[in-house]
């Protein structure tokens, strides 16, 4: 797992790396605590920044930031900054009012609206949620070990080959052969990875858009957007991409760069840590760490900046290209969906949600890269991480755990 939005994020890929290789340290814990305790705090007033500085390009003025937790908030702010729709916009928003329920409502979201004094809507801040990154997470390693599985498999099935004195290409395999092979070369992989043989790549599970920003003008405002990006100091475009087809729209990631040392340590001066004695710490320990936090951490870190139109926004949240729909058809389109990636995707969200739990304790994971678990298994062991029970009976346990028969 290496997320380049974060500025420890080499620090979480090493943990990450070790966890699917079930080498835990006693540290761990702490660790992963106080990068997700940091991180945000770090990075947010940076983000804001770059949101306002974007924004007023093209809508100067005072701006506001508005939290929402449902995308169903989201999908009204779009429905009430359209005024003039052009026909397919009107006809997709139409389909919305009368089927709501077919556009994923209810769905969770950690984002911020952006608006302008008079509540048009400028733009969206969002921040994934740990079950998307642990999903992305998985996809990429997916993605990795596909290859390695496939080569497996094939040497499996040209020594069974070669026992049989026939070439490989001319070898019939029956469905039961080819399924005991894949599942050998399976844990041929997993084995790999657990002594090590088998290390990950952190460009090839790479996530970039950790942190997503997006801001809506027209096409000439959007050109001026672009060149308030060239001229902003600490603010470095890496990459870009013009999506055309079912919708348009620009994609950029952007470094950007933290200030001094000494000017980020004094904006936290007064910051209310007490939050972190859910998690586990000490607002004293967060404290006393902050400094060595920042001091050996990345100088930068990466967000994903789209610039589009308000049709286009309309498109890829109710159109041919619905937000949700993608991610659907992304896991439908998995290159590789065996146990090794489904428990690679179990232990980054059992990582993930350590990090906010109230503890820091781990001894050992309750899952294993080679092993085989119901969901069931790691919906228990997230419930135990918050000090629950996962209760899912019918009818109530009335007569002790122990009884006389």
């Amino acid at each position: 797992m290496y997320l380049s939005g974060l500025i420890h994020r080499d620090r979480l890929f090493d943990v990450a790396s070790r966890w699917l290789a079930d080498h835990v340290s006693k540290d761990d814990g702490r660790i992963l605590t106080e990068i997700f305790a940091f991180e945000r705090a770090i990075t947010a007033p940076l983000v804001q920044s770059l949101v306002a500085d974007l924004a007023r390009a093209i809508r100067p003025g005072d701006l506001r930031l508005t939290r929402v937790t449902s995308k169903d908030d989201v999908r009204k702010a779009i429905v009430a900054a359209v005024h003039d729709p052009s026909p397919r916009v009107e006809q997709l928003l139409a389909h919305y009012r009368e089927f709501p329920e077919e556009f994923f409502p209810r769905t969770p979201v950690h984002m911020s609206l952006v608006t302008g004094g008079d509540g048009a809507l400028a733009g969206m801040v969002r921040r994934k949620r740990i079950r998307r990154i642990a999903d992305k997470v998985s996809r990429r390693v997916a993605d990795q070990l596909a290859g390695e599985i496939e080569v497996a498999a094939k040497s499996l099935a040209a020594a069974r080959a070669g026992s049989a004195g026939i070439p490989l290409d001319m070898m019939v395999s029956s469905r039961q052969q080819m399924i005991d092979e894949f599942a050998a070369a399976e844990r041929i992989v997993a084995d790999r990875i657990r002594t090590g043989r088998l290390t990950f790549d952190p460009d090839q599970v790479r996530v970039d858009d950790v942190i997503g920003v997006k801001i809506i003008g027209s096409p000439p405002e959007l050109a001026r957007i672009e060149a308030t990006l060239d001229s902003r100091d600490g603010t470095f475009a890496c990459e870009s991409e013009v999506h055309e087809g079912s919708y348009s729209g620009t994609h950029y990631l952007v470094d950007l760069e933290l200030p001094p040392l000494d000017q980020t340590i004094a904006r936290f001066k007064g910051v209310d840590w007490s939050f972190a004695e859910g998690r586990g710490l000490s607002a004293y320990h967060l404290e006393e760490s902050l400094i060595d936090y920042l001091s050996t951490a990345s100088s930068t870190f990466r967000v994903e900046l789209i610039l589009t139109t308000l049709d286009d926004l309309v498109e890829s949240e109710f159109g041919r290209c619905i937000h949700e729909v993608r991610i659907l058809e992304q896991r439908d389109r998995a290159l590789y969906s065996g146990r090794i990636a489904q428990n690679a995707s179990s232990i980054i969200e059992y990582m993930l949600q350590l990090a906010i739990s109230p503890t820091v304790q781990v001894e050992g994971l309750p899952i294993k890269i080679w092993g085989r678990y119901l969901r069931d298994t790691v919906r228990q062991a997230l419930a135990k991480l918050q000090d629950q029970e996962l209760v899912e009976w019918l009818l109530p346990d009335t007569t002790g755990s122990t009884i006389e028969l």
